[in-house]
């Protein structure tokens, strides 16, 4: 396959915004960048790699889920997998997520000094990746946290897609909360300093609104499943009947209520999906509530203020809204 050239400039984050950045992510030598005409933030090592993953070889038996952080990604991953793959839940309970996805620009997020643990048993974000994805059987199944614009330009007309987009307050929570998980951010670090960082558009892979917007347009591809988290916590049984169709793949309904009871938040965190929890009683956990409209215990009045503004003036350039939330 012909190599195409990467079509976005990458260019650093002026001087300030590098500054307030590392003030944060602290464990980074060279600067942030921004990519595209979006300008997503991303880290200098994406830079080395952006050519290599845009290159990628799509085969037409891949399940790619494309998301912004935080948005239920794994939660997706999940269903997906198992709808694809016969209700095997036994598999799904011995083997973790991450070795069950490639995520493919993981190593592109590299800390420039934290070095990696050597510990063959310590928790892992992915075994596969861009570098290894091109040698492992099909089918395949394949995770990216980069915007459509930034994926293989045939991935689309080629293979099975996901997107799930979560309302960018409930995000912002979950994303500070991983932020100090994977050891991002310090814990000293309040969720007012990271939400003024995230609506300035200064957090890895923001500006989330024209990421949701790029998956958003292209809703109606055949093969597009567009989703929303609000979606599936208010009706996951009617999100599980969809993947089956768009999967091709037809189960009975005390099947998919099988499927309905594995996915519950509670059971989700119970499974070896992910090996990467803190202490019983605390947030900073990677299955933290499982909620969709938790934002609010977290914005003070003048934050709040602020939240609605930064939706209201984003909501403005699209047709896309978040589903009401089922209480």
């Amino acid at each position: 396959m012909a190599t195409q050239e990467f079509p976005y400039e990458i260019n650093n984050v002026t001087e300030e915004e590098d500054k307030i950045i590392k003030k944060y992510y602290k464990d980074y030598v060279k600067p942030f960048v921004r990519v595209g005409p979006k300008g997503y933030i991303l880290n200098a090592g994406y830079r080395d790699h952006a050519a290599e993953i845009y290159n990628l070889d799509v085969r037409s038996d891949d399940i790619w889920v494309a998301t912004f952080s935080r948005s239920g990604t794994t939660w997706l991953q999940e269903l997906v997998w198992l709808v694809a793959n016969n209700l095997d839940f036994e598999t799904a309970k011995a083997v973790s997520i991450t070795k069950r996805y490639a995520y493919i620009e993981h190593p592109t997020l590299k800390s420039e000094i934290r070095a990696e643990s050597t510990d063959p048993n310590a928790p892992r974000a992915t075994y596969e990746d861009f570098r290894s994805l091109p040698n492992l059987t099909s089918p395949r199944y394949v995770k990216s946290h980069l915007p459509l614009s930034l994926l293989p330009p045939k991935l689309l007309e080629t293979a099975k897609v996901f997107y799930v987009a979560r309302d960018p307050r409930d995000v912002a929570v979950s994303y500070h909360f991983a932020h100090k998980l994977f050891r991002y951010f310090d814990d000293s670090v309040e969720f007012k300093e990271f939400w003024n960082l995230f609506k300035n558009d200064l957090i890895l892979h923001t500006p989330i609104f024209p990421h949701v917007e790029e998956a958003w347009q292209k809703r109606d591809h055949p093969n597009m499943m567009f989703l929303f988290y609000e979606e599936m916590q208010n009706d996951l049984r009617n999100v599980i009947d969809k993947v089956c169709q768009f999967l091709n793949k037809e189960y009975s309904d005390k099947q998919k209520q099988q499927l309905v009871e594995h996915l519950h938040f509670d059971n989700m965190k119970k499974e070896p999906l992910v090996k990467k929890e803190g202490k019983d009683g605390n947030e900073i956990t990677f299955f933290r509530k499982g909620k969709a409209g938790n934002w609010v215990k977290y914005f003070d009045e003048q934050m709040t203020q602020e939240a609605e503004d930064y939706m209201e003036k984003n909501l403005k350039l699209t047709t896309m809204r978040f589903p009401d939330v089922n209480k």
